[in-house]
């Protein structure tokens, strides 16, 4: 008798589809079975689609309280925009708006995601609360102040050491040191040093505008890549967002480094920023995973859209309809996800964490000739419908468990006067 059984369903394993039963104990798959499983509770229909999760790479959670304030703006004229409201975003709001970036990714089959923002200790209690898995860290930026850089870090630190392993190792706390244009190298330095003293990693916005990589050059003769990779601060533990305007020997440094780089599509369109060399990263070896970035400039955390626009931008770019495959981006918001980030998951597979989403067929998936391009192609996330994370149902029938999805939408309301 497993805790939970998922019984005749089409079943996302080692790349394929194929009609299994799964049977999960703990946190963990324990059985993968051509056999009907036994199970305290049970999944079972033929028409059910079992995926592995999607971990979202790159958000900004909270910034749900931020959807559609600034539009249509280029990055530096939205930054200018998003920084001054953001002052007026204290604990109470990050929190609640962390909690409808939850909703909203939950209910997309979302497990979970990289948080890089304010108040982390908020962030971090709206994870334990909700059941979801996070990588959080708080953004660091010195910008040249000596004694802000000293309390940055010390900020920094102390959120690794308060949550790092914290509500059963559903968080992984790191170092986020916000972009090369925020910090000096000194300072980029200094976090290296000490996420090696931690033995953790470190996740950082770098190359994502034309903007960023002449201002960079302007400062310090190097495009942004080059200097981070001259101060020692490249290697496989660090998680890279964008990566949009990079040149060939860039690509080389980070594939030599094994560095992994999140594209965030929809994010990097809508703010004009330029479309990522994502088909060439993959050639290349390179670990890509997915991202949304933040709700103020996406507008929203849907793991299907992404992977979508994914795809496409790069058909377009390269002019190729195989440029990236329906297989690829599927694997960038969920195995390379998690990969990313050193931890296990992302794949239907005994011992693997249960992170997993059982979706229903929507008047999109039919005809049905193979589920995966339904997925990628047509699904708009409405198909979620239950949502597995580490082993707990946190949502049935479209239903979330674990926390009052309704009470999170009145009190966001509620904050939107404070906030404008």
């Amino acid at each position: 008798m497993h805790s939970i059984a998922i019984n005749d369903a089409h079943c996302y394993i080692s790349g394929k589809f194929t009609k299994a039963c799964v049977g999960i104990d703990g946190s963990s798959i324990t059985r993968i079975s051509k056999e009907k499983l036994e199970g305290e509770i049970t999944f079972s229909g033929e028409d059910l689609i079992l995926i592995p999760a999607f971990f979202n790479a790159h958000t900004h959670a909270a910034m749900t309280l931020l959807r559609g304030i600034a539009e249509d703006l280029e990055l530096s004229s939205w930054l200018k925009n998003v920084w001054r409201v953001e002052r007026k975003l204290g604990k109470k709001e990050i929190y609640w708006g962390t909690m409808l970036g939850i909703v909203e990714m939950i209910k997309s089959g979302i497990a979970g995601f990289s948080d890089l923002y304010i108040h982390m200790d908020e962030v971090a209690r709206a994870v334990g609360e909700s059941g979801v898995k996070a990588v959080l860290c708080y953004g660091m930026a010195d910008r040249g102040d000596q004694e802000k850089a000293k309390k940055e870090l010390e900020i920094g630190e102390k959120f690794i050491k308060d949550w790092n392993n914290a509500y059963e190792g559903r968080i992984k706390a790191i170092y986020g040191p916000h972009a090369p244009y925020t910090c000096t190298p000194e300072f980029l330095e200094i976090v290296k040093e000490r996420a090696d003293e931690l033995n953790t990693m470190s996740h950082i916005h770098v190359s994502e505008t034309e903007w960023e990589v002449n201002e960079i050059k302007s400062r310090y003769g190097k495009t942004p890549i080059r200097l981070l990779d001259s101060i020692g601060f490249l290697d496989g533990n660090v998680v890279i967002a964008h990566a949009v305007w990079v040149d060939d020997e860039e690509l080389e440094i980070l594939r030599k480094r094994k560095v992994s780089v999140v594209h965030n599509p929809a994010s990097n369109m809508k703010l004009s920023s330029g479309i990522a060399r994502v088909r060439e990263m993959i050639e290349m070896g390179i670990n890509v995973a997915l991202g949304t970035d933040g709700a103020a400039s996406n507008n929203s955390y849907n793991m299907f859209f992404e992977m979508k626009t994914a795809s496409l931008c790069q058909k377009i770019k390269y002019m190729r309809a195989d440029a990236v495959r329906a297989e690829d981006v599927f694997r960038m918001a969920t195995e390379n996800a998690y990969s990313a980030y050193g931890m296990k998951g992302g794949k239907i597979e005994e011992g693997y964490p249960a992170d997993i989403a059982i979706l229903s067929k929507s008047a999109s998936f039919h005809p049905a000739y193979n589920p995966l391009y339904s997925i990628v192609y047509s699904a708009s996330g409405e198909e979620v419908q239950h949502l597995i994370v580490n082993g707990q149902i946190v949502m049935e029938d479209r239903e979330i468990l674990t926390f009052d999805e309704e009470k999170v939408l009145r009190k966001v309301e509620s904050l939107k006067e404070e906030i404008t």
